[in-house]
């Protein structure tokens, strides 16, 4: 049975200034989150989040809590310049905690919607991780898909974070290209899965795109498709 003492002595060590110790709280955590014991774990975050007066979401045994110290604990990793598996660690523990949080099968019934305290948060470190640290890309546009789809979340969303998120996976999506005319699998994977998130993004918009936001969007599709000409892969009539 988790108890709230067992989540603070969790996020206390992955807030340590100290990689070693945030390492192994990393691994306890994902003990919590994975097998016969996730369900208690996350069941007792749900009920205390749901409990949560609004502005002490940021402390205790809550959802919001976590995973604020999880996004640090990554933020503490890329600093270091970590490389290895280490380093991927929290970045994928931080994805596996948004998708705990999110199952209804995890949760108290009668009660969703459990990160919209710390959504805006979540897409700016997103877009923050994405840019400056391309490798995390595997884990993370997983979680800007799932939060994207969720009204309430994509709501929250500042539209300067969206609309750089938009413009950085276009040029994710043109440079992917080059993939496509390889026989890298991996690569072409990659330039997929970018595909799919644009694809997801230009969905699910936070609100009416600007007029700002066309233009960036009509210029992202023109330097796709300039650079799909450019590869031989459409000819003009």
């Amino acid at each position: 049975m988790a108890t709230a003492r067992d989540v603070e002595e969790v996020v206390q060590k992955l807030a340590s200034d100290r990689a070693r110790p945030r390492d192994v709280r990393v691994k306890l955590l994902g003990t919590w989150l994975q097998g016969d014991r996730a369900p208690t774990f996350c069941r007792l975050l749900a009920r205390n989040t749901a409990r949560a007066k609004p502005g002490h979401l940021a402390s205790g045994a809550t959802w919001p809590f976590l995973i604020t110290a999880l996004a640090k604990c990554v933020l503490a990793d890329i600093a270091a310049k970590r490389r290895g598996a280490t380093r991927s660690a929290a970045a994928g523990m931080l994805r596996a905690a948004v998708r705990c949080a999110e199952d209804a099968r995890l949760s108290v019934a009668g009660h969703s919607l459990l990160l919209v305290s710390v959504a805006k948060q979540l897409f700016s470190h997103i877009l923050e991780v994405i840019k400056d640290a391309p490798s995390f890309q595997l884990e993370y546009s997983p979680i800007l898909r799932q939060l994207l789809t969720v009204k309430e979340y994509r709501y929250q969303m500042k539209p300067r974070t969206y609309s750089n998120l938009v413009v950085l996976y276009m040029k994710k999506v043109a440079t992917g290209f080059d993939a496509n005319f390889s026989n890298q699998a991996s690569s072409k994977e990659e330039s997929f899965r970018c595909t799919w998130t644009l694809h997801v993004l230009l969905e699910n918009p936070p609100g009416d795109y600007p007029d700002t936001m066309r233009e960036e969007v009509l210029n992202g599709f023109c330097a796709i498709f300039s650079h799909i000409r450019r590869q031989g892969g459409w000819k003009a009539d």
